[in-house]
């Protein structure tokens, strides 16, 4: 398998600016050459400066918030180009650039731990911080997979004078491979948990729950997108050539369903659900995000309560380690909901808005809350009005559906600097739980009761709806890959960019974000006749008259137009930075781009 450094700048990058001890991460400039490595204490050093390069609300050279919300994609009103499909190839690529930078220090740790044991020193006493650096290569390499598809590999430290320097791109599935076996070594290394003065640190059951991860997302891509995206190799793409042993689509399934199961059956997680205390009001959802000290939600839990964030950033307020106020303020304005997103959460009974006799319709704004999935009042109720709507501001503006996000908000303005100490989820148990039951159903095309009450039904349950069954699913003439993807949808919402991985890897992107973006009905609402509430003038982009809303085809305003969106399979991979193809011709661009 080809190992290759991408570029003469990643190359020579060293990092600059670090903070502090493990939880501001920690007091090195970056993992060079000149840090000595002659005590395990140096490895643990270094490991820890590896959790800089978890993408988290603290962006950290340049990350920007899209890779952690559903910017660009169906549910939010936010309009990206990437989502219209209308982005060009850039000369640089920030998200390019940064990841080779983490990789060779991640290969630099790895290379000193080979001459630590070289000359003498006790493997074991650094093996869970050789572990950690396996973990981040396979995570730095799968955040490029994801993004670019096949891609140079790089498991060895490089220089300028590096003869493979200038090497082609590997395919996906050899990326795919190197991130498995990576993953499979940090497992082996790293220890069962990581509590107490370890708590955000990566743990071997972690890496588990990690590597399912990774399994679904590639083996719903090759089952549903294939090799559509991979080019030739030779004039475009990757190519799409499999390593030795390469695992088929369903035994990747079957090794998703594994892994985790094993993260269930390991007893360190739960769904946080405090909804039997009265003073949550059935909110649990909502106060998961911003838990800090007892002060920070009506139930007076604290981040100890908390087992639900299997991967996660700490963040304290105290220790001036914060969640900027950006954060808080990005969320609230430019997340605003779309229609479609609205209209996904099921009512109590468990079932969609157009199959429940349980849905109020739309006449007014308020109405659509009543009965419906917790989540969505978690997620969007906080200013709906309690028997009326809100006025819809121009179009153009971030509240395009004329309501806020409150995911990541705090319990009654709990800071007015709005600087948060909360910590920070990059992989939760729902998530697990989610992903245990589509592997299941798409290994074996259905799934029992039995398991959709061991995952599932444990995030419905918080929600206040009822229960996933195949009685539901029969009875009303439901499709039960699409509920549980419903469930993965909402659960999700805006966290670590799941949705707009999830609908390329189902390859429904192409169709969901070539269609009119909706940003609230209008036939049969107070916005109909109430020019108060809506002046038809701001209607610059028309309506959509036939949106199939939870009462029928109606009449929604249609906030960016499917006359501007281009979007096709070439989108589901960004290019490749031009700059990067000019110095090394061997890498060869994405197909279309």
């Amino acid at each position: 398998m080809k190992k290759i450094i991408i570029s003469l700048s990643a190359v020579l990058f060293l990092l600059v600016g670090c903070e502090d001890t493990f939880l501001d991460l920690q007091d090195l400039d970056s993992v060079t050459e000149q840090v000595y490595f002659d005590e395990p204490q140096n490895f643990e050093d270094a490991s820890n400066y590896f959790y800089r390069g978890l993408h988290s609300p603290k962006a950290t050279k340049g990350d920007g918030f899209a890779e952690i919300t559903d910017y660009g994609t169906e549910l939010n009103g936010y309009v990206q180009d990437y989502g219209q499909g209308i982005n060009t190839a850039t000369d640089e690529d920030i998200y390019w650039n940064n990841a080779y930078d983490y990789l060779r220090e991640v290969n630099l740790l790895l290379d000193k731990a080979d001459a630590y044991t070289a000359n003498g020193g006790n493997a074991a006493d650094i093996s869970k911080y050789v572990a950690t650096a396996y973990f981040f290569r396979a995570y730095h390499h799968f955040r490029l997979l994801k993004r670019f598809g096949g891609v140079p590999i790089v498991i060895e430290v490089t220089n300028v004078d590096s003869p493979i320097l200038f090497a082609p791109r590997n395919s996906r599935y050899e990326v795919v491979a190197q991130i498995l076996a990576d993953l499979d070594l940090a497992i082996a290394g790293l220890p069962a948990t990581a509590n107490g003065a370890d708590l955000g640190k990566i743990s071997s059951i972690a890496a588990t729950a990690y590597k399912a991860r990774v399994l679904l997302f590639e083996g719903t891509w090759e089952k549903y997108v294939g090799t559509a995206t991979d080019g030739d190799g030779t004039n475009s793409g990757a190519g799409s050539t499999k390593p030795s042993g390469y695992p088929a689509v369903d035994a990747m399934f079957n090794s998703v369903v594994q892994a985790a199961k094993a993260v269930m059956d390991s007893g360190q997680f739960e769904i946080w659900n405090k909804n039997a205390d009265p003073n949550m009001e059935n909110n649990s959802y909502k106060w998961l995000f911003s838990i800090e000290g007892a002060d920070s939600n009506p139930g007076g839990y604290t981040k100890a309560s908390n087992k639900e964030f299997i991967i996660q950033t700490i963040f304290d307020y105290e220790s001036t380690n914060r969640i900027g106020s950006q954060f808080t303020q990005i969320n609230f304005g430019r997340n605003a909901p779309t229609q479609v997103a609205l209209d996904m959460y099921s009512t109590l009974d468990g079932l969609p808005i157009n199959k429940s006799t349980q849905f109020q319709g739309y006449a007014k704004q308020s109405d659509q809350f009543i009965n419906r999935d917790r989540r969505m009042w978690g997620n969007f109720g906080e200013l709906i009005l309690a028997n009326g709507s809100r006025q819809i501001s121009a179009i153009g503006s971030v509240g395009l559906s004329n309501l806020s996000n409150w995911k990541w908000t705090t319990w009654n303005n709990y800071r007015s600097v709005r600087e948060e100490g909360y910590n920070y989820p990059h992989l939760r148990y729902a998530e697990v739980l989610l992903t245990y039951a589509e592997a299941l159903y798409e290994r074996d095309g259905s799934i029992s009761d039995a398991d959709l009450n061991l995952s599932i039904n444990l995030i419905r349950a918080r929600a206040g709806i009822a229960p996933l069954t195949n009685t539901l699913v029969t009875t009303n003439n439901l499709n039960m890959l699409d509920e549980i993807r419903r469930e993965r949808t909402v659960e999700l919402y805006m966290e670590d960019n799941n949705h707009w991985n999830d609908i390329h890897r189902w390859d429904t992107a192409k169709t969901l974000l070539n269609d009119d973006l909706i940003g609230y009905v209008i036939e049969g609402s107070e916005y109909e006749t109430n020019t108060a509430l809506f002046n038809p003038a701001i209607a610059i982009y028309g309506y959509k008259n036939d949106y199939p809303s939870g009462k029928g085809p109606v009449k929604a305003l249609i906030i960016d137009p499917v006359s501007t969106r281009i979007y096709s399979q070439k989108n589901y991979l960004w290019p490749l930075p031009i700059n990067e193809t000019v110095i090394n011709t061997n890498l060869k661009q994405n197909p279309g781009w």
